[in-house]
C-alpha cells in the first residue's frame, strides 16, 4: 500500500498529527461559505434559518461517524473511493468513486473564483456580478497554479500552511461576527414576517445551503495515509472539526439577523427575507451599516483566506481520490497511482489542475457550480453506510479502533441523510449531478478490459443506478420541481424509498460477498 507501481517506489509520508487533521477538516469547512451562507440560511428561511444549522448538523453526524469507522479501520488515502468499491465491486465503486472525484475537483474552479470575487469588493473589474472578466480568470488560473505548487511539496507543508491560514481566518470571521453582536437587536426575530416567514419549505432549502457550508469535514479520512495515528485522530478530528464550525456559523448568522432590521443600507424592502440571498458581500454591508467601514475590511480578509484554503485542501483531497481510483480499484489508468519522490500523488494533482482550470473557463463564477459540487460529494457520502454495514457482517473480526455505535439503526439514518440533502438542493442541480455521475459508466469497457466487470458487479451495482435515476425522477415530480407530489409528502416519499434503497444495497453487498442476506 503507498507504493508507485510502474514508477517510482515512494509511499505516502506519515507527517500529520491531529492539529494539522483538525485544521485539514475546519480550513475545509469554513471555505467561501463563510462569506455568504450564514446569510443565506437566513434568506431562505427567515430566522427559523438559524435552525437549519442544527439540522444540517445533526443529519451529518451519523455520516461523519461512519466515515470514522472505515477510515480507522482500513486508513487510505482518498478512501472514500475504496470502500464501496470492495464492499459492492467496479459499478458502485466507479460511480462512488467518480462522484467524489468530480465534487471534490469542481471545488477548485468555484474556490479560486470565490477567491477573485471577493478580491472585487477592491477592484470591481475582477468581477461584472455573474461571472468572473477576463482580467479575473487570469487571476484566478494564477491562485490555481500556485495552489498546486503547495500542494505538490511534501504534506506536512501543505499542513503547517493550512494551520496558519485557518488560525488567521477564523480570528478575522469571529471578531467582525462578535463585534456586529454589540448592534443586535433582539426584535429582528419576530419583526418581519415572525420566526418562520418562509415555513417549512424555507427551513429545507437552508438546511441544503448549511450542508454545503459543512463539506469538507471528511478530509482527516482522504489524509487518512498521511496521519501518524489514523485509528486515534480520524474520529476526533472530524467530531471536533463539526462541532468548532457550527459554533461559528451559528454566531455569524446570529449576528447579521441582529442587524438586519436596517434594511435600507442594504437598498433592500423592509421583511424582504429573499432578497438578502441577492447581497454580493453581506457581511461587509453589515458592518459598514452599523457604521464600521475597519470591521468589513477585517471580515474580507477572512474571506479571502477561506476561499484560498478551500482551494489549497480539496485540490489535494481530489488528487488523492483520483490516486485510489488508479492504486487501490484499478478503475483509473495506472498514470493516477503514481507517487512522487515527496509521497505526493503528483499525476493525479495535475489531471486535477487541468481539469479545474478547464471549469474555471467554462463556469467562470462561485454560484455557477456550487450546487453541483455539492450533490456530487454528497453521492459519494451515502454509500458509506451501505459499506459499514456489509462489512460489519464480511469483516466481523476486523480491528475497529472506533465503531459507530447502534450501527443497524444509524448506518440508515445516514444514508437516508445524506440522500435527503440532495434531494432539498432542486431539480436543476440533481439532473446536473446524477448525469454527470452516471455519465462514469461510460468508462465501463475500460474496466472490463482490465477483467474487473463481471455479472456479478453489475448486480450488485443496480441498486446505486436505481437510486439515482429515482432521486431524479422524484425531484423532478416533488415540491421542488413541478409539484405533482406536494410538500411535505414527496419528501416523506422520498425518505421511504432512499430506507428500501439501503436495505437493498445492503443485500446487494453481501451477496457481493458471497454471504446470504
Amino acid at each position: 500500500m503507498g507504493s508507485s507501481p510502474g514508477g517510482e517506489r515512494s509511499g505516502y509520508r506519515r507527517e500529520l498529527g491531529l492539529w494539522h487533521l483538525v485544521w485539514l477538516a475546519v480550513g475545509a469547512i469554513l471555505g467561501p461559505a463563510v462569506a455568504f451562507v450564514p446569510v443565506a440560511v437566513l434568506a431562505s428561511g427567515g430566522p427559523l434559518g438559524l435552525v437549519a444549522w442544527l439540522i444540517g448538523f445533526a443529519a451529518l453526524i451519523p455520516t461523519a461517524l461512519v466515515f470514522a469507522e472505515l477510515g480507522t479501520m482500513w486508513p487510505r488515502a482518498g478512501g472514500v473511493a475504496y470502500y464501496p468499491a470492495k464492499s459492492h465491486g467496479s459499478v458502485v465503486g466507479l460511480l462512488n468513486g467518480w462522484g467524489a472525484f468530480l465534487g471534490y475537483t469542481l471545488i477548485v474552479p468555484a474556490s479560486t473564483a470565490a477567491v477573485v470575487e471577493t478580491l472585487a469588493y477592491y477592484y470591481p473589474s475582477l468581477y461584472n456580478g455573474v461571472t468572473l472578466t477576463w482580467v479575473g480568470i487570469a487571476l484566478a488560473i494564477v491562485i490555481a497554479v500556485a495552489a498546486f505548487a503547495v500542494d505538490a511539496l511534501r504534506v506536512i507543508v501543505l499542513g503547517n500552511l493550512n494551520t496558519a491560514l485557518t488560525i488567521f481566518k477564523i480570528a478575522a470571521v469571529v471578531a467582525a461576527s462578535a463585534t456586529l453582536l454589540l448592534f443586535f437587536r433582539p426584535s429582528n426575530f419576530t419583526s418581519y414576517g415572525g420566526v418562520a416567514p418562509m415555513g417549512a419549505k424555507g427551513l429545507f432549502a437552508a438546511t441544503t445551503a448549511t450542508i454545503f457550508a459543512y463539506l469538507g469535514f471528511r478530509q482527516p479520512v482522504d489524509y487518512a495515509e498521511e496521519a501518524r495515528r489514523p485509528e486515534r485522530d480520524i474520529p476526533l478530528a472530524m467530531t471536533f472539526s463539526l462541532v468548532f464550525v457550527l459554533v461559528i456559523y451559528l454566531l455569524q448568522s446570529l449576528s447579521f439577523l441582529g442587524v438586519v432590521d436596517r434594511w435600507s443600507s442594504f437598498n433592500i424592502t423592509a421583511g424582504n427575507w429573499t432578497a438578502l440571498a441577492n447581497l454580493a458581500y453581506p457581511f461587509p454591508a453589515a458592518a459598514s451599516a452599523v457604521g464600521l467601514p475597519a470591521m468589513a475590511d477585517v471580515f474580507v480578509a477572512g474571506a479571502l483566506v477561506a476561499a484560498a484554503t478551500d482551494a489549497l485542501i480539496y485540490m489535494g483531497g481530489a488528487a488523492r481520490v483520483g490516486n485510489a481510483l488508479a492504486r487501490l480499484d484499478n478503475y483509473f489508468p495506472e498514470f493516477f497511482a503514481r507517487l512522487s519522490r515527496h509521497g505526493i500523488p503528483f499525476n493525479s494533482l495535475l489531471v486535477v489542475l487541468a481539469v479545474g482550470l478547464a471549469y474555471l473557463l467554462l463556469l467562470p463564477s462561485f454560484y455557477s457550480v456550487m450546487n453541483v459540487f455539492t450533490d456530487a460529494v454528497l453521492i459519494s457520502y451515502a454509500p458509506a453506510a451501505v459499506s459499514l454495514a456489509v462489512f460489519r457482517a464480511t469483516h466481523p473480526a476486523e480491528r475497529r479502533p472506533f465503531r459507530l455505535p447502534a450501527y443497524r439503526a444509524l448506518a440508515p439514518i445516514a444514508f437516508a441523510a445524506s440522500s435527503l440533502l440532495i434531494y432539498w438542493s432542486g431539480p436543476q442541480a440533481v439532473e446536473v449531478t446524477v448525469l454527470s455521475t452516471l455519465a462514469s459508466l461510460l468508462l465501463l469497457p475500460y474496466v472490463a478490459r482490465r477483467g474487473l466487470l463481471s455479472r456479478k458487479d453489475l448486480r450488485a451495482g443496480a441498486w446505486m443506478i436505481a437510486w439515482l435515476l429515482l432521486t431524479l425522477l422524484l425531484s423532478y415530480l416533488g415540491s421542488f420541481g413541478v409539484g405533482i407530489i406536494p410538500s411535505p409528502y414527496d419528501t416523506l416519499l422520498y425518505l421511504a424509498v432512499s430506507l428500501a434503497v439501503f436495505y437493498w444495497a445492503v443485500r446487494s453487498g453481501l451477496e457481493y460477498n458471497g454471504l446470504r442476506p
